[in-house]
This record gives C-alpha cells, sequence and structure tokens, in this order.
C-alpha cells in the first residue's frame, strides 16, 4: 500500500507539472480551442447531409450515428490526453530519452505513461462530448444508471484500447528504431472503424475490425446494442462489458510488448 501511495503521490506530481506547462501559453490553448473542434464537427455536418440527402448508412439514422460518432470521440479526446507520448516514442528511442527513465527509481512503464499528460487534448474532448450529448437527445436514448455505467465502461474500455494500439505500434521502435510513420495509418483506422457503421463496409473488414483488431468495440458494438441494432454477429454477453474487457486485455498486452521491446533498447546512437 506504502508503494501504490507513493506512485499516486507521482503521478499527482506529473499531473500537475504538464497541466502548468498546457496553461503557460494561454493564446496557443485558446487558438486549439477554437481550430480543433472544427474538424470535428464539420465531419458530423458532412455526415448529416450524406444521411439526409441520400439514405440511412446500414440502417443507422443520423441521430443513431450522432451517438455513435460522439461516443467514439469522447475515447478519442482522452486517448489524445493520456497516451499522446507513444506517438513519439521512435523520437526518445533514437535519441536516447529513455536512458533519463532507466536511472530513477521508479517504474518506467509508469514515467513513461505520465511523462506527457496532454493537456491540450482537452481540444479534442470536448467537441466529442457536445456531439455526444447532441446525439443522446437526438436519439432519445434512455438515461438509466444501467446505461451510465455501461457507457463509463465502453469509454474507459475504448481509451484503454486505443492507448495499447498507440503502445504497441510506438514499441516497434526498439526493434526498427522508426514508428511514426505508422501514427497516421492508426489515426485513419480508428476514424473510418469508429465514426460510421461497421456494416457499411464488406464482411472481410467487418470480420478483421471485429475479431482480429477489435476497434467495432470502440463505439460500433456498443452503440448496436443500446439501439437494438442487428450487427450480424452472435456475441456471447454484454457489448459495454465486452468493450471493457477487451481495452484492458490489449493495453496488458501493450505493457508487455513495451517491456520486452524495453529490453532491445540501445541508448542513444542505436
Amino acid at each position: 500500500m506504502k508503494t501504490f501511495m507513493r506512485y499516486i503521490s507521482m503521478a499527482k506530481v506529473f499531473l500537475k507539472i504538464n497541466i502548468q506547462c498546457g496553461l503557460e501559453y494561454p493564446a496557443y490553448l485558446i487558438s486549439w480551442l477554437i481550430s480543433n473542434p472544427l474538424q470535428f464537427f464539420f465531419g458530423i455536418i458532412t455526415i448529416k447531409v450524406v444521411v439526409e440527402q441520400f439514405h440511412p448508412l446500414g440502417g443507422w439514422e443520423f441521430p443513431q450515428i450522432a451517438f455513435m460518432y460522439g461516443l467514439g470521440i469522447l475515447s478519442h479526446g482522452l486517448s489524445v490526453i493520456f497516451f499522446i507520448q507513444t506517438w513519439y516514442m521512435d523520437y526518445l528511442v533514437t535519441n536516447g530519452e529513455f536512458d533519463r527513465l532507466l536511472v530513477r527509481p521508479l517504474n518506467v512503464f509508469f514515467q513513461f505513461c505520465f511523462m506527457d499528460f496532454n493537456f491540450i487534448g482537452i481540444t479534442d474532448f470536448i467537441p466529442g462530448f457536445i456531439i455526444f450529448i447532441y446525439g443522446c437527445i437526438a436519439s432519445h436514448f434512455p438515461v438509466t444508471i444501467l446505461n451510465l455505467v455501461k457507457l463509463l465502461l465502453v469509454v474507459t474500455g475504448a481509451t484503454l484500447l486505443r492507448g495499447a494500439i498507440y503502445t504497441l505500434t510506438g514499441s516497434l521502435a526498439f526493434w526498427t528504431k522508426r514508428s511514426g510513420s505508422l501514427r497516421s495509418i492508426h489515426l485513419s483506422l480508428f476514424s473510418y472503424t469508429t465514426q460510421y457503421p461497421l456494416n457499411i463496409f464488406p464482411k472481410l473488414i467487418q470480420n478483421l475490425f471485429t475479431f482480429i483488431l477489435p476497434l467495432g468495440f470502440i463505439s460500433y458494438f456498443p452503440s448496436s446494442e443500446f439501439f437494438n441494432k442487428d450487427t450480424g454477429y452472435k456475441i456471447f454477453g454484454n457489448l459495454s462489458v465486452w468493450a471493457f474487457i477487451i481495452g484492458v486485455g490489449f493495453y496488458v498486452l501493450s505493457m508487455a510488448v513495451f517491456k520486452l521491446g524495453l529490453r532491445r533498447y540501445e541508448s542513444a546512437g542505436s
């Protein structure tokens, strides 16, 4: 318990420092608060035009898509806040930045996770929250204690799943020395598989993002359960619980891969 409380105390220190750094340039923060949300608002507006002018996407009406879209952006915003450091892991590897983490009397993975709390990431989270609330109202989503618990499980699991994939791809830098190019790939995958109904894609793609790389559990499958949509899959148990389990499982896997890769770390000049 003493060790646990020590790490909690250190986490608070790391978070405090990073928040202070984020507030150091208020004009920069304000500019992001104005510009960054536009991409998400324009994205949902585009979907609204397509659905209302043509036809529903895979049987999903616009209010339901707005709910799913907002749910996906919520976990995106949280992952940008907590896991931004994984995006430039190749830089940390090739420049020997892990040396500082290795010589400190703290768990390396713990330090890595809390070394860069991205306060600016709230500019991604806020528009997601606004769109999600709109989707809840427009789709007449029943706000009950049970549904709130399910949403908490989904968002937590989805955030961990995103962070796990960022960590897994970033950890490849321990072997390849370069992994930054993969960032744009998984960001695109997240965008297409969490903001649109998965059933609009070919069955092969649906199977891939259900059983191999289960991105469908970030927003599609939980939303399907909330709105009683037929996904074409018979999955045992509650899909919201599965979203949480999958997120935790992948995150534990990413920790193992990170620690395995750390053994290959060769310091600066590697």
